[in-house]
């Protein structure tokens, strides 16, 4: 295996041979010149002043926690819900905020060529990341279609416009030697981004993204990211894909949504690195890192095709009352049709094989009510838009006599009306 080389990612990335990485280093040098950094000032000398206003929103925005605990969903989600497009997954497959590492060392489950250390800043612990190196959780070991990625990252004061940004890849790993980015381009498939807090002398972010296919690159670009600067150097970083769709955010607002971004392979592995440094003083750190399985690109389904039928809708036993474990699915749905307020639709509910068969239609129907009321409340939308039928267990679509059979049946199903 080649050691690893020194990654700036500033500006393009060169995949066109194996050598690309190497290239963009020294591409890179040379676009650092003063007259460039003086073009990206111009330009960028507006959108600083429209970020200032965006930072101020942005931390009003994250502090607005969802303080429900009951096991029915209630209006108190409404104003957190409607803050940002991005639902964070609620299936948990890897979390780490560090909690029980030693100061001082690097994480037991995580891998690195490089090195770094847990550090402790404000009283919680986060990783700092050493230059010139690969990062990677080694609980994970498959990325679903549908997944919310999401991780703090924070800088030292003043880092440097030269200094490395944080690159993040999703990506296939084959083998161990696979743990590194490397030159030698073995990768097939990735998604890669970064992001950087003071990517022009204004001191505003930057972030860019880069898409491999069949070891080519095919998607390419960069954005400003007022919202991470030199004043405000700690966001969350949050990462939503459903099936192709890669969208990120950051606190809650939205800079990259690409449709086709991620391909048909089998991403198993998440990557943070980065390259060097400018200044010795400059370090990145990264902590309350979380993975979880989300739930299906359910607008574009649903405005696309004109149904939509899920069963991760949940009610409480023999109630028509929703589980908080519902919010996902439902909050997706609502944001179609407070989006979309020509669409009117039918909510129809189903239940399973168990119990009386009137009072499964009565139960289903409810339920259908209770999912009506809850798009009402949470996200202003029109009762009479909206049609409730309970079809109880009339209309299975799978084997009642089996357990998989039953939890399929229990679905709710969501139809657009003509």
């Amino acid at each position: 295996m080649r050691t690893i080389f020194t990654l700036l990612g500033l500006f393009i990335f060169d995949f066109s041979n194996a050598q690309f990485i190497e290239k963009l280093a020294k591409k890179t040098q040379k676009t650092s010149e003063r007259a460039i950094e003086r073009k990206i000032e111009q330009k960028t000398t507006k959108t600083t002043n429209d970020g200032m206003d965006e930072v101020l929103n942005a931390k009003k925005e994250t502090s607005k926690t969802n303080t429900d605990s009951s096991d029915e969903i209630t209006s108190k989600t409404k104003a957190s819900k409607k803050d940002s497009d991005f639902i964070s997954g609620n299936k948990s497959i890897f979390e780490e905020k560090f909690s029980k590492e030693i100061v001082g060392d690097f994480p037991v489950n995580w891998f690195t060529n490089s090195s770094g250390e847990i550090t402790n800043i404000s009283s919680n612990k986060w990783l700092q990341l050493s230059d010139k190196g690969s990062f990677s959780p080694m609980n994970v070991s498959k990325l679903p279609e549908n997944f919310t990625f999401e991780f703090d990252v924070t800088t030292t004061d003043n880092f440097n416009f030269y200094s490395t940004p944080l690159n993040v890849v999703f990506t296939e790993k084959k083998s161990k030697a696979d743990d590194i980015w490397n030159t030698t381009l073995k990768r097939k498939e990735a998604v890669v981004f970064n992001v950087h807090p003071a990517n022009s002398l204004s001191g505003t972010g930057r972030s860019e993204i880069f898409v491999i296919s069949e070891k080519k690159e095919i998607i390419k670009n960069k954005v400003d990211i007022p919202v991470f600067n030199k004043n405000k150097n700690k966001v969350r970083v949050q990462i939503w894909r459903q099936k192709n769709r890669f969208r990120m955010f950051i606190d809650g607002k939205k800079f990259w949504d690409l449709p086709s971004a991620f391909q048909e392979a089998n991403y198993n592995q998440i990557i943070f690195f980065i390259g060097t440094y400018k200044k010795t003083v400059d370090k990145l750190f990264i902590s309350n890192i979380k993975l979880a399985e989300a739930v299906a690109d359910t607008r574009h389904k649903l405005i696309e095709t004109g149904t939509f039928i899920t069963n991760e809708i949940l009610f409480d036993s023999n109630k028509a009352s929703i589980k908080p474990s519902s919010k996902t699915v439902l909050d997706e749905l609502g944001k179609v049709l407070s989006e979309n307020t020509n669409i009117k639709i039918s909510i129809t509910g189903h239940t399973d094989s168990d119990g009386n068969d009137g009072e499964n239609l009565k139960l289903s129907e409810k339920r259908a009510q209770s999912v009506s009321d809850y798009f009402a409340t949470n996200f202003g939308v029109q009762k009479s838009r909206m049609t409730n039928l309970g079809k109880g267990e009339l209309e299975p679509i799978a084997d009642n006599k089996l357990e998989e059979g039953k939890k399929q049946n229990r679905r709710v199903e969501f139809n657009i009306i003509k």
